[in-house]
């Protein structure tokens, strides 16, 4: 890890005043909070909660970076949380599917079937017992879950 990386996390753990126990980086996340990133957010974990964060994305090929588009909306940081006890329920469901959730939250769920899960991006659907939902992909869909129920669900 560099020494941005580890600072990083070092300042993590004294914001929340306990060590991660856990952390990994979500490739796409969006909640029915009207919250959408195509680009992923830092998932991590720090006692029975959960917690994440996008940052800001520079434009780059081949490592190099891109001057950004003259019109490009300003970049707004998103950071929100749970606790583990605040967990009604974990499903996978298609990316597709989460989305039409997201657009019209009354859309019915359905879990992704193997087919999904072999040839389309799937995410977790994390619903909490206040009703919001929270869509991450993640690498290790089981480790995810695992580190879930650590906590409670």
């Amino acid at each position: 890890m560099d020494d941005d990386a580890h600072k990083f996390i070092q300042e993590l753990e004294t914001r929340h005043g306990s060590k991660l126990s856990w952390r990994t980086y979500a490739t796409w996340y969006a909640t029915t909070k009207g919250v959408a990133r195509e680009f992923g957010v830092f998932l991590y974990k720090v006692n029975d909660s959960f917690f994440f964060e996008d940052f800001e994305r520079q434009p780059a090929l081949f490592g190099f970076s891109l001057r950004p588009r003259k019109n490009r909306e300003p970049f707004v940081k998103y950071e929100d949380s749970f606790a583990c006890t605040g967990v009604e329920s974990v499903r996978t469901v298609s990316r597709s599917n989460a989305l039409k959730i997201i657009r019209q939250p009354s859309h019915p769920v359905k879990d992704a079937s193997w087919f999904d899960k072999a040839f389309r991006q799937v995410v977790e659907m994390v619903l909490l017992k206040d009703g919001t939902v929270h869509f991450f992909e993640v690498m290790d869909r089981k480790e995810f879950r695992r580190r879930l129920n650590d906590g409670s669900v």
